[in-house]
């Protein structure tokens, strides 16, 4: 009997060797590593399965968001992250993290959240050499890159790690990882935009621009320039998304598209972003009539140009800034500073302050009532407290006369998100009148829609709009699509964005608007029931306004803020 199962046993063994792969080729390999200088040199290339390491007992260390990397280079300029770390675990336990990916590096780091250089020594790697034979074969057809969340991940790497700054681009490595595939791999140049976002925020938002134009996941065409929204005061991360889808359903000529991505930069994770296009002119985006330094006479000087209002716009402080003759601030941003000539800026101020004339004397015949009631209502319906005091964009085509209005964009503190316009629906006037101004941009859109042809067709648009494509449930469904999309990545944007709210009590105090911080679930809330009720409260106000002129909530008075001039007057 005993000889019996002997046999069995040999038998079972011998065939189970006979199925194995050669010990040669594919063994599995539990190395052990300190890191030094931040990082591990692996013997040869590797295929990790796993990573084991354990906690300090220092309840002062923060390893939530911790993120390991892996590389072929040194300088990690190619670094590409296997796992990160999403649960804070026990002091002294030992913690095993699976590398779901398939990928094969020489380099590995650990990069902690926060620059605290929490040390997570010794770990353990668990994983293959890649196989002797046919060695190329594998790195080819065989990996599968790791992705923090269900969304793209966008991985930046800066030369020797350098802060991105404000004033020029800082030269570094993008990787665009979707559905396991790197779709980009490109050098490119990268610094921080944005107003508020960047000037008060800890959560940064950048401008990058690639070497070679490229195409973002399912956008249209190649550019490249690229914004990177940080959204960090929009707790539902979806405000600017769904101005957007507004802005599609109302057929604006040219919408910007956007879509979420989770963001790491120089191996640590910065949380959710938007990748946007650039408000630019260009063939995919505001297109209009390009101009070059020859166009200096009718009727080639007549356009394209793309313009802005714009509270921080200085006179002097560049040739492309203006201020109207009643007072308006702005800026030319196409043709661009350096390319515009003396005759071009000439010939565009001329016709703003045309324009700005013709409104106070109740001349309409240099605006395009079809896009400025798009804009408007975009605006309105929105609850945009930053209506006339930034990011309002106009063209003004060639051999036409007419100014144009979009496309729209900025929309992170609307929708009930700032506290000078909380209660949006409960207002009694529009929401432009609540904000600050570039100049005297507020009155003259007052001017603008106390004329009475302007209103009845701003009216007439909402009320196709409404029976047509805009309706409650048409956007509520879009929220709650987006919401399940964006439900893993917000998890990990609150770990890392909230907590360090609530621990940067200097940081609190510099925020002078917005209101207080919600996570994801509460904030989509917020934006639900303001979209539930938008619509009745916009058609009174419109309705009222044709009734009677819409007058300004604040009496007459100039005010000076850090947010630049602000003329918030009663006509």
């Amino acid at each position: 009997m005993i000889k019996c199962i002997y046999l069995i046993l040999t038998i079972i063994f011998a065939i189970k060797s006979s199925l194995e792969e050669p010990k040669n080729e594919k063994e599995l390999i539990i190395k052990e590593y300190v890191f030094k200088n931040n990082s591990i040199e692996l013997e040869q290339d590797f295929f990790i399965t796993q990573i084991s390491w354990t906690k300090k007992e220092d309840y002062k260390l923060n390893y939530l968001l911790g993120v390991f990397e892996g590389s072929n280079e040194k300088s990690f300029m190619d670094g590409i992250p296997i796992a990160i770390i999403k649960d804070q675990k026990k002091f002294s336990e030992i913690n095993y993290i699976d590398i779901n990916a398939v990928m094969h590096f020489k380099h590995i780091r650990y990069v902690p959240p926060n620059k605290n250089n929490t040390d997570i020594s010794p770990i353990k790697i668990y994983g293959y050499h890649l196989f002797k034979n046919n060695k190329e074969s594998q790195m080819n057809s065989s990996e599968r890159y790791y992705q923090t969340t269900n969304l793209p991940l966008l991985v930046i790497h800066t030369v020797n790690s350098t802060e991105p700054n404000e004033k020029n681009d800082t030269n570094c490595s993008i990787t665009l990882i979707n559905e396991g595939k790197i779709e980009i791999k490109d050098n490119a140049g990268i610094k921080i935009r944005g107003r508020s976002t960047r000037k008060y925020s800890p959560k940064k938002p950048y401008r990058i621009k690639f070497f070679n134009q490229q195409k973002i996941l399912n956008f249209t065409g190649y550019e490249k320039k690229w914004t990177l929204i940080a959204n960090y005061y929009d707790g539902s991360l979806l405000r600017n998304s769904l101005a957007y889808k507004i802005s599609e359903l109302m057929e604006f000529k040219y919408t910007p598209k956007c879509t979420p991505i989770d963001v790491i930069v120089n191996g640590i994770f910065s949380g959710n972003y938007y990748i946007c296009d650039k408000i630019e002119v260009g063939e995919n985006r505001i297109n209009i009539t390009k101009m070059e330094k020859t166009d200096i006479d009718e009727p080639n000087i007549s356009g394209g140009y793309l313009l802005k209002i714009d509270a921080l716009s200085e006179v002097g402080a560049s040739p492309n800034n203006f201020r109207t003759n009643k007072g308006v601030k702005g800026t030319i941003l196409y043709p661009e500073e350096g390319e515009a000539t003396i005759e071009q800026l000439i010939y565009i101020k001329i016709q703003l302050n045309k324009l700005e004339q013709e409104i106070y004397d109740g001349n309409l015949d240099s605006v395009d009532l079809d896009t400025y009631s798009k804009f408007f209502l975009v605006e309105e319906f929105c609850g945009d407290i930053d209506h006339v005091w930034s990011s309002f964009y106009f063209t003004k085509e060639r051999n036409d006369e007419k100014f144009y209005f979009g496309p729209v964009w900025d929309f992170d503190i609307a929708f009930d998100n700032d506290e000078r316009l909380i209660l949006t629906n409960n207002k009694p006037n529009f929401c432009l009148f609540y904000g600050d101004s570039a100049g005297t941009a507020k009155q003259l859109i007052q001017k603008l829609i106390e004329n009475k042809k302007v209103m009845e067709h701003i009216k007439r648009t909402w009320e196709k709009l409404c029976e047509t494509v805009l309706n409650e449930n048409v956007l509520i469904d879009y929220l709650e699509e987006e919401k399940m999309k964006l439900k893993e990545s917000s998890e990990l944007n609150d770990l890392k964005w909230n907590n360090y709210v609530l621990e940067e009590e200097e940081h609190k105090k510099k925020r002078s608007f917005g209101i207080k911080k919600e996570y994801f679930e509460e904030s989509v809330k917020v934006v639900i029931n303001y979209v539930k009720n938008r619509f009745e409260s916009l058609t009174k106000l419109i309705n009222e306004a044709l009734s009677s002129k819409p007058k300004s909530p604040y009496p007459n008075y100039e005010k000076k803020s850090d947010r630049g001039y602000s003329y918030i007057n009663n006509i």
